[in-house]
């Protein structure tokens, strides 16, 4: 199995063409850079070919972003996955379809990443 959902904070899955949106939150526990938060969270994924990998922001906070394809489950997929860093946190944002459907959903994706609004920690303005 590819994440286990008892974890996830959101799931946003298309039955239909087979695409899905996850967004886990975490404590950032250690002050681990991008990348290396980047390979844990792509760990799941079996055969990945890493397209890009670009360091980005979302909603004004540092980011990576990653494009590959690999397999998820017996199928092979195309995934955009943010990692994000919080104050104290580490938003993982990810979106992944049969690699056939990911050109026609993406933008879906692009539309939710940029409607995200994370919220400050109490004191901070």
């Amino acid at each position: 199995m590819l994440l286990s959902w008892e974890e996830v904070d959101l799931a946003l899955w298309d039955s239909r063409e087979g695409a899905t949106i996850v967004v886990n939150v975490n404590p950032l526990r250690r002050d681990l850079d991008l990348s290396n938060l980047t390979r844990h969270l792509l760990i799941a994924f079996e055969r990945k070919k890493i397209i890009s990998q670009d360091p980005t922001k979302v909603n004004g906070r540092e980011a990576l972003r990653t494009v590959l394809e690999g397999w998820a489950e017996g199928t092979e997929v195309k995934v955009e996955a943010y990692v994000v860093k919080g104050n104290g946190v580490v938003y993982d944002i990810l979106f992944w379809s049969p690699l056939d459907v990911f050109s026609r959903k993406v933008e879906t994706f692009h539309q939710f990443l940029a409607g995200l609004n994370f919220l400050r920690p109490e004191g901070l303005h």
